[in-house]
């Protein structure tokens, strides 16, 4: 299935891209920075260097955590942490059904999975 995979670069140092949305998703679904970060196949403290650098874009926090106890510690998503969520994702939608008919006409031409098969390996 044909996606429309969108970053958007403010500068050399900021941008919103698929990963770090998605890796915002997850705090926001799980509860849990370990949780998110184990669903990306990345390391804890991976994820968190890049919701902190993500959050330094913006000036403030997309993610809040609260320090374990008995349960361990919890995590969740900012209002301004939620709303870039929902922009990103709402832009998506709109680039998707901007390039509707260029994606269509693009994917009338793409080689069969039988025909890819037989091209020589570039």
């Amino acid at each position: 299935m044909t996606r429309v995979v969108l970053r958007i670069d403010f500068d050399d140092e900021m941008y919103i891209g698929h990963g770090r949305v998605r890796l915002l998703e997850l705090v926001g679904e799980l509860g849990s920075i370990t949780k998110a970060a184990k669903a990306m196949d990345m390391s804890y403290k991976r994820a968190w260097y890049l919701l902190e650098a993500f959050g330094a874009c913006f000036g403030e926090p997309l993610v809040v955590r609260q320090h374990g106890g008995k349960g361990g510690g919890s995590a969740q998503l900012t209002d301004l942490g939620q709303e870039v969520v929902t922009r990103y994702r709402r832009m998506e939608v709109l680039a998707r059904s901007a390039l509707e008919e260029e994606i269509a006409s693009l994917e009338r031409h793409l080689a069969t999975r039988q025909k890819r098969r037989r091209l020589p390996a570039a």
